[in-house]
């Protein structure tokens, strides 16, 4: 598998956004476009989330992989980051056509195009599925019903890892760091065992712990912008949730996701597959060993999520 990272588009201050884009060598003819999405809660996160194993498997499909970086929460709002997840597609669709055939001699087809994303990702990935054409869209673990104050993404949390994290208010110098002046923060590690937290770390876990998190998200209150299922009609490509049956981070849960799959089918989507992963949790994809010396269920859902793109083009 061939990697390389591409400025797709410039933020406010004119510094380069990079999508990592993926393909087999081994393959012929023109690739397939698949999108992929990282999660983070519009917070932190950047396209090295995305586990290794999925984007090999979609390459050895026939798909080109991009993965692009978008602006995080607060120096943007949701509604901003979510328009560069689309602006990701228009240049997927345009642009990186020339670039590829140009510098590696490799044809796109941008009418077979798809698009996935795990938590907010795949919240993002139904975003694009929204105002875009996609032949299919695989949604792991979504944050839903995001438009809903009543649901756990506006609550507290007592949840781990959020109910474990101390008070945390940034000091002036601190914030300076979470709100540069001279970027907009595109690409931020994801906290977790052996990495020292950051105070955009240790920011994220208090706002999530205390039911902040769509007020810095969407601070003008809009979360309809931040909320594909407000948009729902037949006009979009055939949609999978993969969901952990014991999901418990604010905005992700099996509840909401059999929600969504009712409203999906009654808003009259084509075709609408709910996968339920027994015993699991949010990112029970992540660790490295999925797919890799794991090949039990977690990776059987997954690589279903991955075979339902395949499919439907």
């Amino acid at each position: 598998m061939a990697t390389t990272r591409i400025a797709y588009k410039a933020d406010d201050h004119g510094n380069p956004m990079y999508a990592r884009v993926s393909w087999s060598k081994k393959l012929r003819g023109p690739k397939l476009i698949a999108l992929v999405y990282h999660g983070g809660g519009l917070l932190v996160g950047s396209s090295e989330m995305i586990p290794k194993v999925q984007t090999e498997y979609l390459c050895s499909k026939g798909f080109i992989v991009i993965a692009p970086n978008y602006r995080l929460v607060p120096q943007v709002s949701g509604k901003d980051a979510f328009a560069d997840c689309v602006h990701a597609y228009d240049w997927a669709t345009t642009e990186l056509i020339e670039v590829m055939q140009k510098e590696h001699r490799i044809k796109l087809d941008p009418s077979q195009v798809v698009a996935m994303g795990h938590s907010s990702g795949g919240t993002a990935a139904l975003h694009v599925a929204s105002c875009r054409s996609l032949r299919a869209v695989t949604a792991f673990y979504p944050s839903l019903f995001l438009a809903d104050t009543t649901t756990s993404a506006h609550k507290s949390t007592s949840a781990p890892p959020f109910g474990f994290a101390p008070h945390y208010t940034p000091t002036d110098e601190e914030y300076v760091t979470i709100e540069p002046a001279s970027v907009q923060v595109s690409e931020f590690q994801l906290g977790g065992p052996g990495i020292v937290p950051q105070p955009r770390n240790k920011w994220q876990m208090h706002i999530i712990k205390h039911g902040e998190w769509l007020q810095k998200v969407q601070p003008d209150g809009d979360y309809a912008s931040v909320d594909p299922l407000t948009r729902v009609s037949t006009e979009w490509p055939p949609v999978m949730i993969v969901q952990g049956e014991l999901d418990d981070v604010p905005g992700s849960s099996l509840e909401l996701a059999q929600r969504a799959e009712l409203k999906l089918k009654d808003a009259g989507v084509k075709e609408v597959v709910f996968e339920i992963v027994p015993g699991e949790k949010h990112m029970f994809d992540m660790p490295p060993s999925v797919g890799g010396s794991d090949l039990g269920p977690k990776w059987e859902a997954v690589k279903r999520g991955l075979d339902w793109l395949v499919d439907h083009v």
